[in-house]
């Protein structure tokens, strides 16, 4: 094996993927912000947090669920990129194959392409669109993935709430007096 056309196959790879997981990020940025920016509140005033009070809990456990409301739409849109983009790649891979099978119908001593011919040709024609479609496909599943993971934080949070609530109850029961916000004793 030829190392050196190796490692150039690799720094070609890395370059396009490169450019790639840009526009695959900016896609997904686009429609996530929001999301990533609950999330991101949740990491550093929930999980970072050794006792957050109720109320913090609360508030997040509302935002995310609202923001989930939201991004179910958003992620949908993506798949519609998804489905025509891939209609797209496939109407033009299928156009090009037409083209290189039909080029010389007709020409005196011309030969009919064969179906490897037809089908490189067809491959190497529809090479953007099918990136284009990989891309939103990719950004739809990172966008699905996301949602998956803020729906599992919405569940945690609600068993968190259900759990310092049985604590509150316990506490009041226990000592006859009702803890309010973690630390305010009436």
């Amino acid at each position: 094996m030829d190392e050196k056309r190796l490692n150039e196959s690799i720094i070609n790879t890395t370059e396009d993927s490169s450019q790639i997981f840009t526009i695959i990020n900016d896609v997904v940025n686009e429609y996530s912000k929001e999301l990533d920016e609950v999330m991101s509140n949740i990491y550093d005033n929930i999980i970072m947090d050794n006792y957050p009070a109720i109320s913090v809990i609360e508030k997040y456990f509302l935002e995310l669920s609202n923001c989930l409301y939201v991004m179910c739409e958003k992620v949908e849109k993506v798949g519609v990129f998804d489905s025509i983009s891939k209609s797209r790649a496939q109407e033009t891979y299928n156009n090009k194959y037409l083209e290189h099978q039909s080029f010389n119908i007709g020409k005196t001593g011309a030969k009919k392409p064969t179906v490897a011919e037809s089908t490189a040709n067809a491959e190497i024609g529809s090479l953007y669109d099918k990136t284009v479609n990989d891309i939103y496909s990719k950004a739809y599943k990172i966008l699905k993935n996301k949602i998956s993971a803020a729906e599992t934080m919405v569940t945690t949070l609600s068993k968190i709430l259900s759990h310092r609530m049985q604590e509150s109850q316990l506490t009041v029961s226990q000592t006859g007096r009702q803890i309010l916000n973690e630390g305010e004793v009436f």
